[in-house]
């Protein structure tokens, strides 16, 4: 298992500390990683003076060959210029390699040039995804043929065993048996980046409304994951200023490792208009093949501001709304104290991939009760009305999850913005 400790150990499970109790893997949910032959095309790609052997399959799509591309020479995908691959313009991103006519008469590798500026001579720094606004959303959890195709597709499968196998996650801390994981988001998830390029943003002062009440609320009952799409340097940081993580946090949270953009890998599929979609995703097999003694799909859940994020496994993804404006909504946003609440009525169920997380506010669904002398996260909205003006009800259509929330209006989570 490619999971280490900060001093380089190799990450075990305690052989005397049995899951408690043992998780059932739920083949619906985790991708089988077999996968057929494919046919291999040799390729060779000139770049600044340099010849770099790259090799695709037949299932790769020209994204896929820019995504090498950028892991061999630094350059963005954006920045890529491909000259000579094939005649005339280059198809789109989700044109597959079989279709490009790539095969040498002798079996030669198919020579083509690249240009295009690495990432660091630009001078630049970097920090979230600068066109989220632009960014479209596809709701997976409601497209379950899309996500079918997503999570079951020989091309979407092979890309996740390839990410497995190359990627090696740094332990802060390690996974405590019989826990739930929580996969975070960062960006307008748990943090207001908006401001990101101001001089004097810290990101303490952007964090969103009830967060460490929900850390606390959370910790004895899950460890914890921040997953990013952005650089793990950016990431860290954040969560350092946030008092999430290092010396100056709060609070001893279980943030068992961070994950950032890298392994990240482009799945596509069609928009309403018919057009095809290529977009990033945020893979949960990556963290169950790296401990599987601890987590599977059946104890997971992924809090994120975007839908997308969720195609290879949908029926983990707990979708909040986007949080923006954090200098005009700290007093307004209680998406953390819903999410709270799901959570710790999550505990005890046995699968979660069995329930609709879309409609995580709402009682009549899902009258599970929080664990035994836990206080209700309704509660800190009391106590806020109690010290001031009182923070808006959720979204009407019903109260909140559960036992103790007929006196809190709650609805269906608000969908979050397309960016």
């Amino acid at each position: 298992m490619d999971a280490t400790m900060a001093d380089g150990t190799a990450l075990k499970a305690p052989q005397d500390a049995p899951l408690e109790p043992p998780i059932a893997a739920t083949t619906a949910s985790e991708p089988d990683l077999a996968l057929p032959a494919e046919v291999v095309y040799a390729l060779v790609c000139s770049w600044k003076g340099q010849k770099l052997d790259v090799n695709v399959v037949a299932s790769d799509t020209v994204g896929d060959l820019k995504a090498m591309l950028w892991s061999l020479t630094s350059v963005p995908v954006d920045r890529q210029k491909i000259v000579g691959l094939v005649k005339g313009k280059l198809p789109g991103d989700e044109a597959e390699v079989v279709s490009l006519g790539l095969l040498q008469g002798g079996g030669a590798p198919k020579p083509f040039m690249m240009i295009g500026t690495p990432e660091g001579e630009e001078h630049r720094e970097v920090g979230p995804t600068e066109n989220r606004a632009a960014e479209v959303d596809i709701d997976y959890t409601a497209a379950q043929a899309a996500a079918s195709a997503a999570a079951q597709g020989v091309r979407n499968r092979r890309k996740l065993k390839e990410t497995i196998d190359s990627v090696t996650l740094d332990i802060m801390n390690p996974p405590r048996p019989g826990k739930k994981l929580v996969v975070l988001d960062l960006d307008h998830c748990i943090l207001d980046t908006t401001l990101w390029k101001e001089d004097n943003f810290v990101a303490e002062h952007f964090a969103r409304p009830y967060l460490h009440e929900f850390l606390r609320a959370v910790s004895p009952f899950y460890d914890i994951v921040v997953w990013s799409q952005t650089s793990w340097r950016w990431l860290e940081q954040k969560l350092m200023e946030l008092n999430m993580i290092g010396e100056g946090a709060q609070h001893q949270y279980n943030v068992v490792t961070t994950v950032d953009r890298k392994p990240m890998f482009n799945v596509y599929s069609t928009r309403e208009n018919g057009q095809p979609h290529k977009h990033e995703v945020k893979a949960l097999g990556l963290l169950w093949a790296k401990f599987p003694d601890f987590y599977s799909s059946a104890n997971t859940i992924h809090l994120d501001d975007l839908s997308r994020n969720f195609a290879m496994n949908p029926k983990n993804g707990l979708k909040v709304k986007a949080y923006k404006d954090a200098l005009f909504n700290t007093h307004t946003d209680t998406e953390l104290v819903y999410a709270a609440r799901y959570l710790l009525q999550l505990v005890n169920a046995p699968d979660f991939t069995q329930l609709d997380h879309s409609r995580f506010k709402k009682a009549a669904k899902y009258p599970l009760p929080l664990p035994p002398g836990v206080v209700d996260p309704l509660t800190w909205l009391k106590k806020d009305d109690e010290a001031g003006p009182p923070p808006p009800a959720a979204p009407e259509g019903g109260g909140g999850a559960g036992e103790g929330a007929g006196d809190a209006e709650g609805g269906a989570s608000a969908a979050g913005p397309s960016a």
